[in-house]
């Protein structure tokens, strides 16, 4: 299972850390998915690796990756590239300019144009839905549709302002499907499978997660 392997390396390459993280959100997290981890080829090359299982695996369809600035990059490289090595027909895959750029061949996109095409975006963690908000705007813009969004981890957490989790209420909002590689399931049951109940991280993940997880 994908979601089990992916949980069992970002473990063991400590690429999951515990303490108190604060969100975009605002809240207080006992965990957090330190993407800066991925800080060198073998593990970028083994993220890009899960995201194209995971495309695979659920048979996501679409016509162009694409990563929004700055994290959506590298995970859209990796993906496109580990889809090609696995004899995916050729993906093209593109990014946006945080600024749009007035000069040379000018624009927001580089990489593939999207105008047209049905964009799956790539990202590291699904929190708020903000991301997906944002992204889905970019894509728009260029005349593009988003139809897929493909992130490592769900953290299963409902809205600020609902009981919905944050990864139905983009869904719904935004006419998206969305996708993860991992949830915050998957990292509950790895820390009861390698964990005392009342160890400390074991503990605190579980009651962020009474207070704040979806009822979904």
């Amino acid at each position: 299972m994908i979601a089990k392997e992916f949980t069992n390396y970002i473990f063991k390459n400590n690429i999951i850390r515990f303490g108190e993280f604060r969100l975009k959100s605002g809240r207080l997290s006992p965990y957090f998915f330190n993407f800066g981890a991925f800080n060198s080829a073998s593990k970028l090359s083994s993220l890009g690796e899960f995201y194209a299982s995971t495309i695979i695996e659920k048979k996501i369809d679409f016509d162009v990756i694409f990563g929004p600035a700055y994290k959506g990059i590298p995970i859209a490289l990796s993906t496109a590239l580990s889809l090609n090595k696995k004899d995916y027909p050729d993906v093209p895959f593109s990014f946006n300019r945080k600024e749009i750029k007035q000069y040379g061949e000018g624009g927001q996109i580089i990489g593939s144009k999207i105008k047209g095409k049905r964009v799956l975006a790539v990202d590291d963690v699904l929190t708020s839905g903000k991301t997906i908000r944002n992204t889905k705007e970019i894509i728009e813009s260029e005349g593009g549709i988003l139809y897929a969004f493909l992130v490592a981890l769900d953290r299963e957490e409902k809205g600020l302002n609902t009981e919905l989790s944050a990864l139905e209420e983009a869904a719904r909002e935004c006419n998206v499907k969305i996708y993860s590689v991992a949830n915050i399931s998957n990292i509950i049951e790895y820390l009861n499978e390698n964990y005392d109940k009342n160890h400390k991280f074991n503990k605190s993940v579980r009651e962020y997660i009474e207070i704040h997880g979806s009822k979904k």
